[in-house]
């Protein structure tokens, strides 16, 4: 089991709710393994998620024996992760992890974050990608891939690396607008 209770507290996205939270509900599951070290795996996955969508956060789990034990993170990719406006992370919600190992081994967890309704006056989305250098264990501050207003959404991406090129990594989503 990779999950536990939830590292995340009512309210830490200080934000008007909507929706219904679904405490301790673990969503959108992602998984990925070195292929370096095939016994290193990093699992990711919505933590406490709310019925008219996205979560408190992205929560990740690190393995360097095959599964038998995990290691869980906070990844910075919204605010009830720690997520500021100097960490590119100052979204009340967060949604679609995806991950993925590059050729030295790195891994990259790529997150939908946003706050307020689809499209509403006020709302914000935006692609955000950490980065692990240790197996999973711990992430770097998020770059952002794109930023948008209440004029487009970004949606249901995905990530992938070169299998031969460290130095290469795509990601791909959906921009509604």
């Amino acid at each position: 089991r990779l999950s536990a209770s939830s590292p995340y507290t009512p309210g830490c996205d200080a934000a008007t709710s909507t929706g219904t939270l679904y405490e301790q509900a673990e969503v959108e599951p992602s998984v990925a393994v070195n292929a370096l070290n095939p016994a290193n795996m990093v699992a990711a996955w919505q933590q406490d998620r709310w019925s008219d969508g996205g979560s408190h956060g992205l929560v990740t789990a690190a393995s360097f024996d095959g599964g038998r034990t995990w290691t869980n993170a906070n990844p910075a990719v919204s605010r009830c992760a720690g997520g500021s406006v100097a960490t590119a992370g100052a979204y009340e919600r967060a949604s679609d992890p995806w991950l993925a190992f590059s050729a030295d081994g790195t891994v990259f967890l790529l997150s939908l974050s946003f706050s307020g309704a689809i499209l509403a006056p006020g709302s914000a989305s935006a692609m955000l990608v950490a980065r692990s250098s240790d197996g999973g264990l711990h992430w770097s501050a998020p770059t952002t891939l794109i930023a948008d207003g209440a004029v487009a959404f970004n949606d249901k991406g995905s990530i992938t690396a070169d299998p031969t090129d460290p130095l290469s990594v795509y990601a791909v989503w959906d921009r509604l607008s």
